[in-house]
């Protein structure tokens, strides 16, 4: 089978204010594959797309450079760029690895794969990043600045101390490090000292909205819940659409007895971030409280919709669907939580009442003996909800909890004053396979996929056109079986084969076998960037993330560009 994979160069329409148009120049490669590459002004083509945000192309075109000149480190530097920019910081940081080796004498690579470092919790190898970095540029606020968070968060609080009073020192109206200092203070547990700094900060600048966020903060902190919804107010004068400092001053005014204020900031949260999960939780919570049930009982539907086995959200929407009238919906939720608490008592007997309510009186009766066989006293079941002022976190999941507002988790990695940065493509992307290879003359295509492979083999190609019919006629199983057939009458070394075949194990719910196959098309054709996207998503299919986000990286560093929306819900999904 004679093969070229064709790169092909697009044209992207780019706008900016006015609209603007980047025209690509395409290249001409040699059918085995060598090419005639203008390294420089690809290299510049690629930082030109970058400018644009065109992270993707700028890739594509930094591969090309690099198949050309594998030693070139500007090269790895730059596609690093794209993919931070893309959310790929393992794989960005493999590429400044490539970078440094070839050129350990730029320090700019150090500066970028210290923030990488940062976005993947390697504070040691950031800190020693940045300090190379520093070595040659000293006066760069940002790197100081990054450098001490990352003492932050490894807790060496001496050290940033002394690194935040050299920064102050330099740059005395660096608001940014009085905050830090403050943070540092709060860590060691000395209150005042954080006070002191937050207000030196609001000695230089009134209207700086996250001193006045932390003053409310450490007010929350002492419980002096007045103080706090005064503190949050007037940083939402100078910063309005902050959704930590709505959640923060909604706690207050729910320790305040303001259920009606408190649910306002909710409102407001949800208005800006129609699926924050907390705002959902607390405002349900809330909407109980003052008997808003029907309404409650909406959010904790969306909650579950997220969550389906968050045992607290069942528990309370089971109460406020009894209270409402909803018996057998009440009931089906007391079981779900009688199955993960077998001795939960109050479950039995709330659901003991659902079953009376509704007729049922064999299962009640079962309930109720239950109940009496049991030496223990009733738990969490008085049906009335407290005005606690106390709050939990989300990882918090014990019944005692039921009525707790639930405490936004820290994101210290959204305080970094990260440099470098881009726009990130953030559309859904489902999990499905890429589809089987067909036939378009002498041209071998996957819809959806990078490139097309040339082919005059007959015996592939008309193994590829019965697949094709036989799935246009729904007889998948068939198309399986005359693809096995074909490889084992010798065509075994094809790795298009391949990868129909995993195509159609997939189809027919072989996830396995399908992995095994696209495992030996990739190791045939190296090159066949669709084999590691399906693998990928078989990984995902099996809840295998682990497994799937660096083949995932790897499928859109070959110019399968999908892969990077489809990386970044896995990640995602791995935090989680």
């Amino acid at each position: 089978m004679v093969t070229n994979r064709l790169h092909k160069i697009f044209k992207r329409a780019v706008s900016k204010g006015r609209r603007l148009y980047l025209l690509l120049v395409g290249f001409a490669f040699w059918l085995n594959g060598s090419a005639q590459v203008n390294v420089p002004q690809v290299l510049q083509m690629g930082c030109a797309a970058m400018q644009y945000d065109d992270y993707v192309s700028a890739i594509h075109y930094f591969n090309i450079v690099l198949e050309a000149k594998p030693y070139l480190a500007d090269a790895y530097y730059f596609r690093a760029y794209a993919k931070f920019s893309l959310e790929d910081y393992d794989s960005a940081e493999s590429d400044l690895n490539e970078a440094i080796k070839f050129n350990p004498f730029k320090v700019q690579y150090y500066q970028l794969r210290g923030l990488t470092r940062i976005h993947t919790i390697k504070y040691e190898g950031a800190i020693a990043d940045y300090t190379q970095y520093l070595s040659s540029f000293p006066d760069d606020q940002g790197a100081n600045y990054n450098r001490v968070l990352c003492r932050l968060e490894n807790k060496d609080y001496d050290t940033a101390n002394q690194e935040l009073d050299h920064i102050l020192k330099r740059w005395p109206k660096f608001t940014r490090a009085y905050l830090v200092k403050s943070q540092v203070a709060l860590e060691l547990k000395d209150t005042t000292q954080a006070l002191f700094w937050t207000d030196s900060l609001l000695t230089i600048s009134k209207r700086e909205p996250n001193a006045w966020g932390f003053k409310g903060r450490l007010s929350l902190i002492k419980e002096r819940y007045e103080q706090a919804d005064s503190f949050y107010t007037q940083a939402l004068k100078y910063d309005v659409g902050n959704v930590d400092f709505y959640l923060d001053r909604a706690q207050a005014r729910h320790a305040l007895y303001q259920y009606g204020q408190a649910l306002s900031d909710y409102d407001r949260v949800i208005e800006m971030i129609p699926q924050h999960f907390v705002a959902h939780y607390n405002r349900a919570l809330i909407r109980a409280l003052v008997g808003d049930d029907n309404r409650a009982i909406e959010d904790f539907d969306f909650i579950l919709a997220e969550e389906p086995n968050n045992i607290l959200a069942i528990y309370n929407r089971a109460e406020l669907r009894k209270n409402v009238g909803d018996y057998y919906g009440a009931i089906a939720d007391y079981t779900t939580i009688i199955r993960s608490y077998p001795n939960f008592l109050y479950g039995y007997q709330s659901r003991a009442e659902c079953y009376r309510a509704v007729g049922q009186n064999a299962k009640a009766s079962k309930d109720e003996t239950h109940l009496r066989q049991a030496d223990l006293d009733l738990i969490y079941g008085n049906g009335k909800r407290r005005d606690i002022k106390k709050v939990r976190k989300r990882s918090e999941h014990g019944l005692e909890h039921y009525d707790q507002l639930v405490e936004e988790d820290a994101d210290t990695a959204r305080t970094f004053m990260g440099e470098f940065s881009g726009k990130v493509q953030n559309r859904k992307v489902e999990r499905v396979f890429l589809p089987v290879y067909h036939v378009e003359g002498n041209h071998l295509l996957v819809d959806g996929a990078r490139q097309p492979i040339f082919s005059t083999d007959e015996k592939l190609i008309a193994c590829l056109d019965e697949t094709s019919k036989l799935l246009l006629a729904n007889q998948t199983e068939k198309a399986l079986e005359n693809v096995k057939e074909v490889i084992a009458k010798g065509e075994d070394k094809e790795p298009v084969l391949y990868y129909n075949l995993g195509c159609l194990e997939a189809e027919v719910g072989s996830l396995e076998d399908a992995g095994i196959a696209f495992d030996k098309a990739f190791e045939l054709d190296p090159q066949m960037a669709e084999a590691v996207y399906n693998r990928a998503v078989v990984y995902l299919l099996l809840s295998e993330n682990d497994k799937a986000i660096p083949l995932l990286s790897k499928a859109g560093e070959m110019g399968l560009f999908k892969a990077y929306n489809l990386l970044k819900q896995a990640k995602k999904e791995k935090a989680q």
